[in-house]
């Protein structure tokens, strides 16, 4: 893993860029590089007073990474759909883009969208979309073949919306993957997808991340049935 501080090309940010190596695959990816200047900014204290609002999105989380490996030991995309929902930077959007996918990256925070298709085109991948996409609000659009998500069960608070999301999202025949570095927060989140018709198989994983620290989590798979 490379890594260098560039200029920002939104707000003016200090960027860090590094270069991750993911299984199979090298992605270069940027991200914000002073996450307590981001926390301390006026704007984020007032999104945080209105709905209790974090910037998790700035920066690529160990979830990312293991849920990108988990794709990328799936069965090809081969052109059908997938959604990465919270997306953050992008690296699971990016991983499962390489692999077949027609990945629309979703995020509700128009910054975190901003970084993705930065690091789209830095790795020369083609997204099907970049969406804002809230998962407190039920998906309307065209269902997806795969739904994507690591780390998004942060409080408990999240389990049961995620949930409802994913089940308004995904294809009878369809397939989610949730991954979740095992908060006890997130333990919730099974009787709620069991509420919304999806069935859970649990998978316990270890991986070493780019950094060279190991990180464990599990992975969900969800069907419906």
């Amino acid at each position: 893993m490379s890594g260098s501080s560039i200029q920002a090309f939104g707000r003016g940010w200090d960027i860090r860029r590094e270069s991750w190596r993911i299984g199979r695959e090298r992605f270069e990816l940027t991200w914000p590089a002073d996450m307590d200047a981001l926390l301390d900014s006026p704007l984020t204290q007032q999104r945080h007073d209105a709905d209790g609002y974090m910037p998790y999105w700035a920066q690529p989380w160990p979830s990312a990474v293991m849920l990108a490996e988990a794709v990328q030991r799936s069965r090809p995309g081969a052109g059908r759909s997938a959604v990465d929902l919270g997306c953050g930077v992008g690296l699971v959007a990016l991983a499962a883009a390489r692999c077949g996918w027609q990945v629309t990256a979703g995020d509700y925070d128009d910054d975190a969208l901003a970084f993705v298709a930065r690091n789209a085109e830095l790795n020369g991948i083609a997204l099907a979309g970049i969406e804002r996409i809230d998962y407190r609000q039920p998906w309307t659009g065209p269902r997806f073949d795969c739904v994507l998500a690591a780390d998004v069960l942060y409080e408990r608070r999240c389990c049961e919306p995620v949930a409802q999301w994913i089940a308004s999202a995904l294809k009878q025949q369809g397939l989610a993957l949730v991954c979740d570095p095992n908060r006890g927060a997130a333990d919730p989140f099974v009787e709620h997808a069991r509420n919304c018709g999806l069935t859970l198989e649990c998978e316990r994983i270890e991986t070493v991340q780019p950094e060279g620290l190991v990180s464990r989590g599990r992975i969900w798979t969800l069907q419906f049935g």
